[in-house]
């Protein structure tokens, strides 16, 4: 069955029954994944008016925002779920991406930190942290973020990338070249 069958199903479920919340929060998903996430989010505040303290419905909730680019909302959402739920680590890192979206790089770098006082093998989470230590301006823990990264995914290519265009900048033309090369290896067209 296509996303737009399961959609059109749903929505038959709720013209006869506006009080099925299973068949409304699986709506909201498939809407979520479908593009639809301003549907998808009135459906969402819908169901936390009957549900507030459901961590699942604000991280849902959360996520139709950031695909809407409404980051102070997907913000809100993301704490609220965590107030709940404060080792969720799922939405802890969903709140590192908005606060790095919003260039509140210094709480992004704590998100992006607890996530990895609970695995420490996340190699998201170390290019994240790269990412906001690059654009505060620091090379150095940029570099070393994105070394740990590819140190647990060489396959990152991303990581190659800033890791070869830091090197470049601080004058490693060699160690610049070499990571360039392996940003070639792994996609020869990028």
């Amino acid at each position: 069955m296509s996303k737009e069958e399961q959609i059109e199903e749903l929505q038959e479920i709720l013209r006869e029954d506006s009080e099925n919340y299973r068949a409304r929060r699986e709506l909201a998903l498939i809407l979520i994944d479908a593009g639809f996430a301003k549907e998808a989010a009135q459906h969402l505040r819908y169901l936390l008016r009957k549900f507030p303290n459901d961590v699942q419905l604000f991280y849902n909730l959360g996520i139709a925002y950031e695909k809407q680019k409404q980051f102070e909302l997907a913000k809100d959402s993301y704490i609220s779920a965590l107030n709940i739920e404060p080792d969720n680590m799922d939405t802890m890192y969903n709140l590192g991406l908005v606060h790095l979206e919003l260039k509140d790089f210094e709480r992004g770098i704590e998100c992006f930190n607890s996530v990895l006082s609970q695995d420490e093998n996340d190699s998201n989470s170390y290019f994240n942290l790269g990412l906001c230590y690059l654009k505060k301006g620091d090379s150095v823990n940029a570099l070393d973020n994105f070394q740990n990264t590819i140190d647990i995914n060489d396959e990152d290519l991303y990581a190659h990338f800033y890791i070869g265009n830091i090197l470049f900048d601080m004058g490693d033309l060699q160690g610049a070249k070499n990571e360039f090369n392996r940003v070639i290896e792994l996609s020869a067209d990028y």
